[in-house]
């Protein structure tokens, strides 16, 4: 018996040995390109971009984090760990220099493959090096839209063409074009990012500007040329998702908003960024141009709506009077009053061009999240699928019912007679408030 243990024994120590020598030899060598970038990138951008070096140190190509910044110290040191300051922060006990600072550390997994990537050399598999993270991770994040859909996606943007003919619709990694007369698929525009969170089209040109991207990982605004073929703009790459879009009224101008905490203004001609506004402490849920195009206005999760000129930049004005997580803000007609729906909160109504700042606050039924202004009122949509025309002093005109689920998407076209509303169920309605009921439905799913 004592001899058959030991062979036994012996066999089983030589095949764990081979395993671990075959998962050696077959395991493949850390990607900067897929790995290490899109975890540099999420971690890393906001407080080592271009918009802000902190410590004078850029983390974000290749190149730029390879040179030291104000410590002196060589950040990456292929091959040595012990000699890379960029891990020996990542590991660092004191909180106070640890990097990312005022954050919790990094997962242990995201740590042992930075480690794993400096001790395999550093291997740049991403092109040149001074080519930036966001355009690897951009790379890495778009993929082709499934050409059927298993299921119905929730539709979370809609934007009418400028003749009311037609709906754009937000879809998986694409925007779905959609017919109003018949309610057929006319277009799939593919190409872009995973979730699409916002839509406008340009009244004069017909270019559709677009916000998505991949939550905590990337976020971009894109503008599409209506002619066929042509190839998406992308004005930006951002850390996070873009959430939303406008044009200002002559069209000249963009304004998006991101979970970034910023907002962005695009010249639409040159596709370049004009300013870049650092206004708010959480995500930048909706933005607005007054009637005038001088002012851009914006609501966000910290709670406050903020007032910004629209040629500079510049912050002009801050609502605080919200408890909660505004969700959206318009001006009215004049443009001297800002209407601002936050969450499980009456509808504020307040004048912003006076020092008075304590608002009208008007209750509104059915939790709603989206806000318009249409022919005769107010549109509110929200969770409880219904939508109602109001009027801003509180009087329901009339509530319209057909919409199956929860209304997660709000548009109005040039003619505000002319609404739709998208649901979580993948349904769309387009309604005629003339005829006070919906006139085409369809499930936007290829």
């Amino acid at each position: 018996m004592p001899p058959l243990r030991l062979t036994a024994s012996s066999l089983l120590f030589a095949l764990v040995a081979l395993l671990g020598e075959t998962r050696a030899a077959t395991e493949t060598a850390v990607s900067f390109r897929k790995e290490i970038a899109p975890m540099l990138q999420r971690r890393c951008a906001a407080c080592h971009g271009e918009d802000s070096a902190k410590g004078g140190y850029r983390l974000d190509s290749l190149k730029r984090m390879s040179k030291a910044g104000d410590s002196d110290l060589a950040p990456l040191t292929p091959g040595k760990i012990g000699d890379s300051e960029l891990y020996q922060r990542l590991i660092e006990k004191d909180a106070n220099d640890r990097m990312p600072q005022k954050a919790d550390a990094l997962p242990a997994s995201e740590i042992a493959l930075i480690e794993r990537w400096i001790k395999e050399g550093a291997v740049n598999d991403g092109g040149p090096a001074d080519r930036p993270l966001s355009e690897l991770v951009r790379e890495s994040l778009l993929k082709s839209a499934p050409v059927k859909y298993p299921r119905p996606a929730p539709i979370t943007a809609l934007a009418f063409s400028p003749d009311g003919t037609q709906l754009a619709v937000s879809g998986y990694y694409e925007v779905t074009i959609w017919d109003l007369d018949t309610g057929a698929l006319v277009r799939r525009i593919g190409g872009l990012p995973e979730r699409i969170s916002a839509l406008a089209w340009h009244r004069k040109t017909g270019e559709l500007a677009v916000a998505g991207g991949s939550p905590a990982q990337w976020g971009t605004v894109i503008l599409i040329d209506p002619s066929p073929n042509a190839e998406p703009r992308f004005l930006c790459d951002l850390p996070d998702m873009a959430l939303c879009v406008a044009f200002n009224p002559d069209g000249t101008q963009l304004a998006a908003g991101s979970a970034d905490r910023t907002i962005r203004l695009f010249d639409v001609k040159s596709g370049k960024q004009a300013h870049i506004m650092r206004n708010h402490a959480d995500w930048v849920q909706s933005v607005a141009y007054s009637p005038d195009g001088t002012h851009v206005l914006s609501s966000s999760r910290d709670r406050t709506v903020r007032i910004s000129s629209a040629a500079t930049g510049e912050l002009e004005s801050t609502y605080t009077g919200h408890e909660t997580a505004v969700y959206a803000a318009i001006f009215s007609h004049d443009g001297d009053t800002v209407l601002s729906l936050a969450q499980n909160s009456p509808l504020d109504y307040w004048k912003w061009t006076t020092t008075e700042k304590k608002p009208k606050r008007t209750d509104v039924a059915g939790h709603p999240e989206r806000l318009a202004w249409v022919t005769g009122g107010l549109a509110l949509a929200g969770e409880d699928g219904l939508l109602r025309i109001e009027t801003p002093d509180d009087e329901t005109l009339f509530t319209l019912y057909g919409q199956p689920d929860a209304i997660s998407a709000l548009a109005v076209g040039s003619n505000p007679d002319q609404i739709a509303t998208g649901s979580y169920d993948g349904t769309v309605c387009v309604w005629n408030l003339g005829c006070g009921t919906w006139v085409r439905r369809f499930v936007a799913s290829p």
